[in-house]
């Protein structure tokens, strides 16, 4: 008896022994599987780096908007480094956009003589043509503005002397808490996140074509959108697709309670139901899909896909986007900001498949062109909810959004 009771105490004392063990052990493989999967289900694969025998990846010239913070300044900075692209950054603010470049490249400055900051007698930014020691230009664009968007594309042509253009990064983005509008009188949200980059993209598609002629390869627009686009809602009509409904329909606030998904076709800037901060935002994410998809279509139908059209969402990103939400959202959010950066991703990582779009290889084009825009997540091409596909909507969208920025609407051949 004495012997099994010697036999268990021993047994005892050795599992006590080894128990912090075990389970420091156990810990550490939990962390290292909880790091593997936030790797792979949040951050989602780095780009890879171009290989030596890469050609395509050499010298190629892309311009991005909303450049000089968030996703836009880590896109930039990922191009500039591991790509050697040379990188133009689309931006409303001077400044911002010097600090950015410096912030990437610190001998940036050493290269900026003759470069693109020359000042006129008005005081108005005079962009003179580009030095080709430097990989990094700044581009003056307000996208909530007509006249800026045309300023920018006359500037880049005919002062900045841009040889081709490759890839436009449609990467800028708002959110604003209470309806505004622009000089033109365009909703904000609506404006800054589709509309500029419609005309933008419409303005830029000449030399986007051009140069995939030249280079026998074709160039990309990437528009940065958001899996938010899936709680887009629309007031509930009978035949909403009747096109004998007027666009000026007034909303009551109780027929907006009645709601189902999809793009407002009949009030895109909300001027007749009420405004609500992520309900707008969605309206804006979900007509970037739509607009990606219609100039994809477009593109393989009139141009036998000269240019290519992907749309993506980068992710749970920790960025200044919700700056403009009212005080009662933001300050939450703040609070609760440590908890989230489990779930999030840095901006370092958000701008992952944005890269992957902008970069990847031609055998992965191939592989991915089996519809008119491909929708990327993680770097990986994902299905698309019901109420981004209808190509329908696509075309009407972008009839509107031709009608809205006056632009002429081109016949389909």
């Amino acid at each position: 008896g004495h012997t099994t009771d010697d036999e268990e105490d021993n047994a005892s004392i050795v599992c006590s022994i080894l128990q912090p063990f075990i389970t420091f052990i156990a810990a550490m493989l939990s962390i290292k599987l909880i790091i593997q999967t936030r790797q792979i289900e949040i951050n989602g694969p780095p780009p890879s780096k171009p290989t030596s025998t890469s050609t395509l990846h050499n010298n190629k010239v892309i311009l991005i908007t909303g450049a000089n913070s968030g996703i836009g300044l880590e896109t930039t900075r990922l191009l500039y480094h591991q790509y050697n692209a040379t990188v133009i950054l689309a931006c409303r603010s001077k400044s911002r956009a010097v600090e950015a470049m410096l912030n990437i490249d610190p001998s940036w400055n050493d290269c900026r003589s003759n470069n693109n900051y020359i000042s006129s007698n008005n005081n108005k930014t005079k962009v003179g043509a580009i030095n080709p020691k430097n990989r990094m230009h700044f581009l003056p664009l307000d996208l909530t503005s007509i006249p800026s968007i045309h300023t920018a594309v006359n500037i880049l042509w005919n002062e900045m002397n841009i040889p081709k253009l490759d890839v436009l990064i449609n990467n800028a983005g708002v959110m604003w808490n209470e309806r505004r509008e622009t000089v033109d009188g365009l909703e904000m949200t609506m404006a800054a996140n589709h509309l500029g980059h419609f005309l933008l993209t419409n303005l830029l598609l000449p030399k986007l074509r051009e140069t995939a002629i030249r280079q026998k390869h074709p160039t990309k627009v990437i528009t940065v959108s958001s899996s938010l686009y899936t709680n887009a809602v629309r007031p509930r009509r009978n035949n909403h697709n009747n096109k004998n409904n007027h666009n000026n329909e007034a909303i009551t606030k109780s027929k907006w309670n009645a709601t189902e998904p999809g793009i407002d076709l009949h009030d895109l800037q909300c001027q007749n139901k009420p405004y609500r901060l992520f309900e707008q935002y969605a309206q804006s994410k979900l007509a970037n899909i739509l607009f990606a998809r219609e100039l994809g279509r477009r593109e393989k139908l009139q141009h036998g896909g000269l240019v290519q059209s992907h749309v993506l969402h980068p992710g749970l990103v920790r960025t200044n986007v919700t700056r403009n939400m009212p005080w009662y959202l933001y300050y939450p959010n703040l609070i609760f900001s440590l908890f989230m950066m489990m779930l999030q991703k840095s901006p370092k990582c958000g701008a992952y498949t944005t890269v992957y779009c902008a970069m990847m290889e031609e055998e992965e084009e191939e592989e991915s062109d089996d519809d008119e825009s491909c929708y990327f997540v993680n770097s990986r091409k994902q299905p698309l909810e019901k109420l981004a596909l209808s190509v329908d909507e696509g075309r009407r969208l972008w009839k509107l959004s031709c009608q809205l920025i006056l632009l002429p609407v081109e016949k389909e051949s």
